[in-house]
């Protein structure tokens, strides 16, 4: 008798001490499915980057976004194809804003998009893709742009290549030249540099 009390007894302790780990009573016991006060490991990175930009430069593109709360670096995804992702794009890790892209090809359009990671490593969404940019230099530029109308640089029939001259025209749609009103004023200064008079 005084066995099957003993047993009794301990199958109660047993069961009271499994309530209190299962109830949060201060047990440290871990029972499937339940929390051992462990925080759960973070799946949900930092949010998406916004107000991100790309603008060409000779040769290269530099990118800017703004700061994303929580983050600790971010990374870049570009292709020369649009509709970049993070599962297509070429990945660039541990990027800063502003970032400089270079060694690109001369006259090829670039595209962009950014996530932000924490400092668990783990990553959020990307951004909307970044406007699309050609990297180009002086030379590239006027023969895309120039050299139909105006010949080689060798032989150009501009003789006045002043960056404000460039501007004036393209405004005043000087010969049809409004159609080059997308150029930036870098792109037109990397002109301006190859022509006589500049």
């Amino acid at each position: 008798m005084k066995r099957l009390s003993f047993c009794t007894a301990l199958a109660a302790a047993l069961l009271h001490a499994l309530m209190l780990a299962g109830c949060g009573g201060g047990g440290s016991a871990t029972v499937a499915g339940v929390s051992d006060g462990t925080p759960p490991a973070k799946t949900e990175g930092p949010a998406a980057p916004t107000g991100v930009t790309a603008t060409g430069g000779i040769n290269m593109v530099t990118l800017a976004w703004n700061p994303v709360p929580d983050a600790t670096s971010y990374n870049i995804y570009w292709s020369a194809n649009p509709g970049v992702t993070p599962g297509t794009g070429v990945k660039i890790t541990g990027a800063g804003s502003p970032y400089h892209h270079d060694g690109l090809l001369v006259s090829q359009t670039y595209f962009y998009v950014v996530t932000a990671v924490d400092s668990s490593g783990v990553e959020g969404p990307a951004s909307g893709q970044a406007a699309t940019v050609s990297a180009s230099n002086g030379a590239n530029l006027y023969a895309v742009y120039c050299a139909g109308c105006h010949g080689s640089i060798a032989a150009t029939t501009i003789m006045d290549g002043t960056p404000d001259h460039i501007k004036a025209a393209i405004a005043a749609n000087t010969g049809g030249m409004g159609t080059l009103a997308t150029l930036t004023a870098g792109q037109i200064d990397s002109i301006a540099q190859l022509l006589p008079c500049h």
